[in-house]
């Protein structure tokens, strides 16, 4: 699992190449392009000053502030979006969204496979969470005693 979020955290932060084009990431385009905007860089300050803090705690229930913070972060994001999307509907500039992918050649076809390890990979993180919560819930000494 935490493979998929360093893809995604290098994605998103060093930028990807897609058929010769570079797309930029985010700090790319922040702070233009130099050693530590590189993919390799940023995964190893991710790893270093977010996750290896974020595992080390001894005790689970440490990252209830975390989990509370990243709530947060994604009400803020919904916001945005939605205000977005607001003021964009009411200027006109939003286009009709294709309803079927765009399929140029049997390479784009494939291409739509890409997704499938990231949806696998939430059902089976999915599955294992409810899981593992109902485990909890009848192995808990409240229960017990």
């Amino acid at each position: 699992m935490l493979v998929v979020y360093m893809i995604i955290i290098g994605d998103v932060l060093s930028g990807t190449w897609e058929d010769g084009f570079h797309h930029k990431g985010v700090m790319e385009e922040w702070f233009g392009e130099h050693w530590w905007t590189t993919r390799s860089a940023l995964l190893m300050f991710t790893t270093l000053f977010v996750f290896a803090p974020l595992i080390s705690f001894k005790r689970i229930d440490s990252l209830r502030y975390t989990s509370a913070l990243s709530v947060g972060f994604a009400i803020v994001f919904v916001a945005i979006t939605a205000g977005v999307t607001i003021v964009k509907l009411m200027e006109g500039k939003i286009e009709m969204h294709r309803l079927m992918p765009k399929l140029e050649n049997q390479a784009s076809f494939w291409k739509l496979f890409t997704t499938v390890p990231v949806l696998v990979t939430a059902y089976i993180c999915h599955h294992n969470g409810e899981s593992s919560q109902i485990d909890s819930f009848y192995t808990s000494k409240s229960l017990l005693s």
